[in-house]
């Protein structure tokens, strides 16, 4: 019986619109996390995907000797593709010249992930490389053209073995970032690499396996590896480990697709939480009038529970739905526009989002339920009755605990949910306090102004409590929306800034002191943008205020005694430099530039003083081809490692190095429709080395493009989520202003007097959440710019005008709109309306 009752009035209800909001949040709450998750997991395999390109496969196992046989017959039991990948420097000989060249002996497989791109004449666009080169062949890098002065089918001797030169390689899709290690490449078959005679013991080799796979498979060997692994010969890599540009890149987008989607979640939980409130509070009468006809409060428990769970199942199943036809959609779009597939989804995403759906209805209606249920059956006489509130402290104990239970849910990151947890909790009492405040004062204010003023003043501070509810809830809103808004634009501005359209794309390396301004002089006559010349001297830092550094990074590298004499120091050689001025896209930090002094000073590099603890006034002793002298570090400097320009740990002033045998560096972009034009070019300067930057920049736009989609999906349902909760907040109070209207027609007030004091009440409702929502959202962008995402914190001035003019009119038109319909009834009409 009671289940029939429970169904005709879900059906009653639906009818009259009076669950639209809590049914439109629930279902929201699902389509936001289903849509986020399946799109955010479907986009997180598609961009790791291409940019495993970056690292030939989508693990590398690295390691300075050998790898066991048994940890690869592992990886072949778990489904993995393996290849293998030798690394390490040697001298190329021919036509009676010779180049230190990367020697790169690559087995059958090779890439895993990515192309191979070669062709027949150096510096032009490659063809993607059917198969690797045959027994006695080699490819190379078009820079050895240019240095050992061959053509293709000459040869090259490599150690023991000569091999003929059949390719160029145009495209490594492991190149790696590193311009000050890169020799030009020479690909040779791994079959021959013991022939070579090259590997000895203590020689400096990378062994690399390559592996790839689906991320469950990669997921179990990771497991059983790690534990195996020493961190000091070993290393187990993805592409996003690292510093490098694109790592970050990619750790950026990936922290603030979880922080804008966990925003979401609070959002639209919050909606239900108001929605289902203000459920419960209309269905006062009708519990009163069960009790009154003889129903139990067993009864009515029952009757309510199915009734709220029948509209869960409903709203569950309809944002399922909605969550899939989105993201599917967005997903077709995306595809489209970047002319790729993405990869399938798991299951996860769709328990997660249903999970979601029930935890915030069933948490978020405990207490409404609770007190619904306890309205006496008085009420029928006395509306002033409600239920017990005896326990208001279980309402915030289940709201704050069912927050924190769907971010812990989420991210799967306690850290983080604990975090954002606490700090909205502080900023929630802290906007509590201050929304109190400024509704006083205005009230003061408005009794200054014209009667729809003071209507609306006194209205505000009568609804004082209920107001600064309502207030939290529209300053939170607004900020998570400014906060989301500023920190894409923050975020694509920041990418922009470090890859514009016309970022120097090729690096000039070994450039001899003799060919400096030649080079400067044909970048010149061939209108070629370049970059400073920076003169290179490599060396080691040996002592730390008298302390020693050690020399090598490994432990099997070192004997006892110079573990027990020495610390941990950079472990290699560095490529130190000079300037007079300070380096581009670096700030000192601390300490002052020398100006010109010319003794001998020392700038450290920011993140290298502080691995090693330098500070300024330190002294470091230096060993540049078996000379050592000490220098004072006179400022610490801030580099920006994500330019893609050159950057040092260490610079100093020109007298210091000035007499050091130097080769330059340099950087220059040339247009690709000029990319022919570049054997050309360098005819003239052999001995020059050029990396080419532009199939990494190209990937890494590529990339930054797709994560710019998914930013704008995920704000445009952080903006509806937050739209919602404004509505659910204006339509709570819609029962009481309701009653304050029949009041004041019944006293003789005109309608176009109630409809401006609304309209006012609203508008500074709206401005002073918007006020403080601008206050909150630019001190949390500042803590999430330089603790989140490594950028360097600002603040939006222009926004504390956007945000308490937006305020006001969002807030301000909903409002108005919301209770148009109320300011349209007479009074009669009204009240029968209360009734």
């Amino acid at each position: 019986m009671w289940h029939k009752i429970s169904f005709r009035l879900l059906k009653q209800e639906l009818k009259r619109g009076e669950l639209t909001i809590m049914a439109l949040a629930i279902i929201l709450s699902v389509t936001a996390v289903l849509s986020l998750s399946l799109f955010s997991e479907r986009l997180q395999s598609g961009l790791l995907e291409r940019s495993s390109e970056f690292l030939a496969a989508d693990r590398v196992l690295s390691s300075r000797r050998d790898i066991p046989t048994d940890w690869l017959e592992r990886a072949e039991q778990e489904n993995l593709k393996t290849a293998w990948r030798v690394v390490f420097n040697s001298m190329a000989f021919a036509n009676d010249k010779l180049q230190l060249i990367d020697v790169k002996a690559v087995s059958d497989g090779y890439p895993l992930r990515g192309e191979l791109k070669v062709a027949d004449t150096p510096f032009v666009e490659g063809e993607v490389a059917e198969g690797l080169p045959a027994a006695g062949e080699a490819w190379v890098a078009s820079s050895l053209f240019q240095a050992l002065q061959i053509d293709l089918g000459d040869s090259i001797e490599v150690g023991n073995s000569e091999f003929k030169v059949t390719k160029v390689v145009t495209y490594e899709p492991d190149v790696g970032f590193s311009v000050f290690t890169d020799s030009p490449n020479v690909i040779i078959p791994y079959s021959q690499l013991d022939e070579t005679g090259l590997i000895q013991p203590g020689s400096r080799v990378r062994y690399n396996v390559l592996m790839a796979g689906s991320q469950d498979d990669l997921n179990r060997y990771e497991e059983w590896l790690l534990p195996r692994l020493n961190d000091d010969t070993h290393s187990w890599r993805s592409i996003e480990d690292g510093d490098s540009p694109l790592a970050r890149s990619l750790n950026r987008a990936e922290r603030f697709m979880m922080l804008a989607s966990l925003l979401g979640v609070v959002l639209a939980a919050t909606a239900v939480a108001v929605a289902a409130q203000r459920y419960c509070q209309r269905n006062y009468d009708v519990v009163a009038i069960f009790k009154t006809l003889g129903a139990s409060r067993q009864q009515i428990r029952r009757i309510f529970i199915l009734h709220l769970l029948f509209l869960t199942a409903i709203s569950v199943a309809i944002g399922m739905v909605l969550g899939w036809l989105i993201q599917l959609f967005v997903i077709d779009w995306v595809a489209q526009q970047l002319d790729a597939t993405l990869p399938g989804a798991t299951w996860k995403p769709y328990v997660l989002a249903a999970a979601t759906g029930i935890i915030s209805a069933v948490m978020f209606t405990l207490y409404p339920l609770f007190r619904l249920v306890s309205i006496p059956p008085l009420r029928v006489l006395h509306r002033q009755l409600v239920g017990a509130q005896a326990i208001r402290w279980l309402q915030w104990v289940l709201s704050g605990g069912t927050i924190y239970a769907l971010l812990v849910l989420y991210s799967q990151q306690w850290w983080l949910s604990t975090a954002l947890f606490a700090g909205g909790a502080f900023a929630a009492i802290l906007l509590l306090g201050i929304g109190r405040l400024l509704i006083g004062a205005s009230r003061k204010a408005g009794m200054q102004a014209g009667s729809a003023w003071r209507l609306a003043m006194a209205g505000l501070q009568r609804r004082a409590a209920a107001n600064s509810v309502q207030m939290l809830s529209f300053s939170t809103a607004i900020m998570l929306l400014l906060l989301v808004i500023v920190l894409r634009n923050d975020l694509l501005a920041d990418w922009q800034r470090q890859l514009p359209d016309d970022a120097p794309n090729y690096f000039a390396l070994n450039i001899s002191e003799e060919k400096v301004s030649d080079l400067k002089s044909m970048f010149e006559g061939e209108d070629i943008r370049s970059t400073d010349q920076y003169p290179i001297v490599p060396g080691r830092v040996t002592y730390h205020n008298g302390e020693k550094l050690l020399a090598e990074v490994t432990k099997e590298d070192r004997d006892d005694e110079e573990q027990q004499e020495g610390r941990e120091g950079f472990g290699r050689e560095l490529s130190m430099t000079w300037r007079d001025t300070v380096p581009p896209n670096n700030e000192i930090v601390e300490g002052s530039w020398w100006g010109e002094d010319a003794k001998p000073q020392v700038s450290v590099e920011l993140n290298a003083a502080e691995r090693l603890d330098i500070q300024v006034g330190d002294e470091l002793t230096f060993n540049i081809g078996g000379e050592e002298f000490t220098a004072p570090v006179t400022s610490l400097r801030e580099a920006d490692w994500s330019s893609l320009q050159p950057n040092f740990y260490m610079v100093f002033n020109p007298s210091t190095l000035s007499d050091f045998p130097a080769t330059y560096i340099t950087s220059f972009h040339l247009d690709t429709d000029r990319k022919d034009e570049l054997y050309q070019l360098f005819s003239d300067f052999p001995e020059v080395s050029l990396i080419d930057l532009d199939a990494i920049m190209d990937q890494i736009r590529e990339v930054i493009s797709q994560v710019s989609l998914a930013i704008l999906f995920v704000l445009v349902l952080v903006i509806i989520a937050g739209s919602l909760v404004l509505i659910a907040q204006v339509q709570a109070s819609m029962e009481e202003r309701q009653k304050e209207l029949v009041i004041l027609r019944t006293l003789g007030a005109p309608g176009k007097l109630l409809s401006r004091s609304i309209t006012y009440e609203f508008l500074v409702l709206g401005a002073i959440s918007g006020f403080i929502a601008t206050i909150a959202m630019d001190i949390a962008l500042l803590i999430l710019q330089t603790q989140a995402f490594n950028m360097d914190a600002t603040w939006h001035w222009r926004l504390w005008l956007v945000g308490p003019l937006s305020g006001a009119i969002v807030v301000g038109i909903l409002g108005r709109l919301s209770c148009s319909r109320l300011i349209r009834r007479n009074t009669a009409q009204l009240i029968r309306k209360l009734a």
